[in-house]
């Protein structure tokens, strides 16, 4: 039987591959023509270490493949035209076996960084134009999106599709998925932001309370029937932040206990103090977390082996939500006893326990 041939892809790679190679080694032959002229009539020493300009042009260009190529190439161009016996591969010098030893070194630990610098510039490449992809789609949806929310909504107000259970029915089911089409297109749109503009949020003095208590009335609207309990400290010291990012960041939170709990159990929201500081929790009665997923759980797009299949999501939620109150100078931590014991997400913020007081001594 016949050897396989490769298939067009790998004869792609294979070619692009031979050409890099190619290249690199033409990269040392020229360095190769410029420096023997000077070093036969100056008598230059430790040439060695000047192959380590295609080895970083090999990196940064094409693949650390190339740039193992130039390096060995390197040390035997070395060896055959500058290290006596000359015309040899065989060094004696001691001194010149020490160049060559750390020219092998200096090239494998450089090509190495330059290899990660190209790798890290393709990523940052590629993430602006998925970002910029994601902002143009997500605003080309938004227009045909608000006419059906638009039109669900004066449907659901009709005599006749009230008057009819079973039309009354399909006409909130279009509304609700509207609504959550609507809130993932925002989501997209919150990150391109937060990557391309960032955040400049505008502070002001708030109540905590309110904000919990805006957010939580917000979410209610989306989750009919869904248990959320809130719980407020009384008297409790005003923050300096965005409250609209906060609350933002604090639905954005309700949204992701609902998601992975039952959705008969209750979502606890609370609002406390403590020293110099503002904690608002969101606990659930869900699936808990994994240690791996207390560790990445907010990383962009990050989504769990364990639901990425049976819930829907963008991995988007946890990574805004950190990014909005760690604008305003607050921090987001995660803890879970375990997978089936719930999850409980906290937000610290900064706050002025004395702003409270100055404002009782003066009432």
């Amino acid at each position: 039987m016949p050897p396989l041939a490769p298939g067009p892809r790998a004869a792609t790679w294979l070619a692009k591959d031979a050409r890099q190679a190619a290249l690199s080694l033409l990269l040392v032959v020229i360095l190769t023509a410029l420096l023997a002229p000077v070093h036969f009539a100056v008598g230059v020493e430790h040439v060695t270490i000047v192959y380590v300009i295609p080895v970083l042009i090999a990196a940064i260009r094409w693949s650390i493949l190339s740039a193992v190529i130039a390096a060995v190439a390197g040390v035997a161009v070395s060896a055959f035209f500058f290290y006596p016996p000359v015309f040899d591969l065989r060094v004696n010098d001691p001194d010149q076996i020490i160049d060559l030893a750390l020219f092998v070194v200096v090239a494998v630990v450089t090509g190495k960084l330059a290899a990660d610098v190209r790798q890290a510039k393709s990523r940052a490449e590629a993430e602006v134009l998925r970002d910029a992809l994601i902002g143009s789609v997500s605003h080309e949806l938004r227009s045909p999106l608000s006419s059906i929310m638009g039109s669900a909504s004066v449907l659901s107000e009709a005599p006749a599709i009230a008057a009819d259970e079973r039309l009354a029915s399909l006409v909130k089911g279009m509304r609700e998925e509207a609504d959550r089409l609507n809130d993932d297109i925002q989501n997209l749109l919150d990150a391109t932001r937060i990557t391309s503009e960032g955040i400049r949020p505008h502070a002001e003095w708030a109540d905590p309370g309110d904000i919990a208590n805006a957010a939580v009335a917000r979410k209610r609207r989306f989750l009919a029937g869904r248990p959320i309990v809130l719980t407020v400290e009384p008297n409790l010291p005003f923050v300096e932040v965005d409250a609209g990012l906060i609350e933002k960041a604090l639905a954005q939170l309700i949204d992701n206990a609902a998601k992975y709990s039952d959705r008969n159990s209750q979502i606890a929201v609370a609002v406390r103090s403590g020293a110099s500081r503002i904690t608002i929790s969101v606990s659930d009665q869900g699936d808990g977390l994994m240690a791996e997923e207390q560790v990445r759980i907010f990383d962009r797009f990050y989504r769990s082996p364990r639901h990425a299949a049976s819930t829907p999501g963008s991995g988007l939620g946890l990574w805004i939500a950190r990014s909005l109150v760690q604008a305003c100078g607050g921090s987001v931590a995660v803890r879970s006893a375990g997978v089936g014991r719930g999850t409980t997400v906290e937000i610290e913020l900064p706050a002025q326990p004395q702003l409270l007081a100055e404002q009782d001594s003066d009432e």
